[in-house]
């Protein structure tokens, strides 16, 4: 007589993080002021990047919050430009924000350490503006601000606080 076996059992593995398939799935306009200290003013940019396999990158959205006509009646670079991008794996993402923290110092940028919840990221000032960036797994977060949006001295806070409240969007379950 044959014994059956027990079938085999799985334990579900959750899937991959991914980008969001929108800005508000980022930061809607709503969040913008609580999370960055300041409101800003005009609409919204979208860009949904192309996989990179070069490089390890299997999508990105970028968003830019504050996007205004200027004098000249065309759209001004976006005030806080917020990418998220996912990678094959952990390494592939963190290889990307040691390349960027590497490319922006050499470019003459001044580095920082800072943390994002229990996350280290790197604060990248330069003149064009200051970047927060940091990997969380398989995700690198780009986050940038122009000069003048806060004063130099709330930069690094205002960024750390859109990024958590990114994050949590992002990492929100369903």
């Amino acid at each position: 007589m044959a014994s059956s076996s027990p079938a085999p059992t799985s334990t579900p593995v959750a899937p991959p993080l991914a980008p969001p398939a929108d800005c508000g799935g980022l930061l809607s306009v709503t969040e913008v002021p609580a999370a960055l200290g300041v409101g800003l003013p005009g609409s919204v940019s979208y860009v949904r990047g192309q996989p990179l396999p070069g490089i390890g990158r299997t999508d990105r959205i970028t968003c830019g919050y504050g996007v205004v006509v200027g004098p000249d009646g065309k759209k001004q670079p976006p005030q806080l430009e917020i990418s998220v991008s996912s990678y094959t794996d952990d390494t592939a993402a963190a290889d990307r924000i040691e390349i960027t923290t590497n490319d922006r110092q050499a470019a003459g940028d001044r580095i920082s350490t800072t943390t994002v919840g229990d996350i280290p990221a790197m604060l990248l000032a330069g003149v064009l503006g200051t970047t927060l960036v940091f990997a969380d797994g398989t995700l690198t977060y780009s986050l940038s601000l122009v000069p003048g949006v806060l004063p130099a001295d709330r930069m690094a806070a205002g960024l750390t606080g859109v990024a958590t409240a990114v994050r949590a969007n992002v990492t929100a379950p369903g």
